[in-house]
């Protein structure tokens, strides 16, 4: 690699290392917001349907495959490794876009949670342009 080159596995890891500080601070808004105002029982409410407990399972499932990435990009460089990188990412990314659509046709307003989405979007798409890179680069 040369100096003015991109180092694909940073792009990559930082890219996952935000999405995953980004997903623990959207699991964590809604409830403090709902807290804040004093309203529990809509918490409870809200929290059955979102993410609902099948949904809270994936979600465990997300934050354990977002810290292995991670790690893989830089214990690995073996092709199979970096065409799974590239693969996740997208599907990864495309996961969260389609999870996003469906609350916007379902009528939810922008307001914070949007700031987060839409960073989480930018990231996904740079962990996909450096997974890509990645595994052409060899």
């Amino acid at each position: 690699m040369h100096l003015n080159e991109p180092n694909h596995r940073a792009i990559i890891a930082t890219s996952w290392g935000g999405m995953l500080a980004l997903l623990l601070a959207m699991l964590m808004l809604s409830p403090l917001q709902y807290a804040m105002n004093g309203q529990y029982e809509a918490l409870t409410k809200v929290l059955r349907e979102d993410p609902s407990p099948l949904g809270l399972q994936v979600l465990i499932g997300m934050l354990c495959l977002n810290a292995l990435i991670q790690v893989t990009v830089h214990a690995r460089s073996c092709r199979t490794a970096k065409v799974s990188v590239f693969i996740l990412s997208v599907l990864y990314g495309l996961f969260f876009l389609a999870h996003n659509i469906v609350h916007m046709v379902g009528g939810e307003p922008l307001g914070l949670q949007s700031v987060l989405d839409f960073t989480h979007h930018a990231l996904a798409g740079f962990a996909i342009w450096g997974a890509w890179r990645w595994q052409k680069a060899a």
